[in-house]
């Protein structure tokens, strides 16, 4: 935050970043049960305040999400948990993306990369 997000926002400039607040929430509260309020209370004070004007939440099956691991080596902490995990997961971005629409735009994450960017280019309002 105080190296890179705040110096770009105080000096007009956009900032894209691949996650955010909703991830740790969707991860740590919905994936592993932690609790809600206090990863928002913690998440509020890590970013002095800071909330995205737009998240875009990309969206594929699982079985497309384990194929495009395949192939990268040895799962992290994280890949390695079990399905359930991923579904509280993805549960939990779906909640956070349906609380908040005026936020978050879900767009189809599967196909070729060029794809998907222009997916996302038109969620976000582009071009302007």
């Amino acid at each position: 935050m105080e190296e890179v997000i705040a110096p770009a926002l105080a000096a007009g400039r956009d900032v894209v970043c691949d996650r955010f607040s909703g991830s740790t929430l969707a991860y740590q509260g919905y994936g592993r049960g932690l609790d809600p309020a206090e990863l928002e209370r913690l998440s509020e004070w890590a970013s002095g305040g800071v909330r995205p004007d737009l998240v875009v939440l990309l969206q594929v099956a699982p079985e497309v999400a384990r194929r495009r691991r395949q192939g990268r080596g040895a799962d992290d902490r994280v890949e390695g948990e079990g399905t359930a995990f991923f579904e509280r997961v993805e549960r939990g971005f779906a909640d956070l993306a349906r609380s908040d629409p005026a936020r978050w735009r879900v767009v189809d994450g599967s196909g070729p990369v060029e794809e998907v960017a222009v997916r996302v280019l038109k969620a976000a309002g582009f071009p302007k």
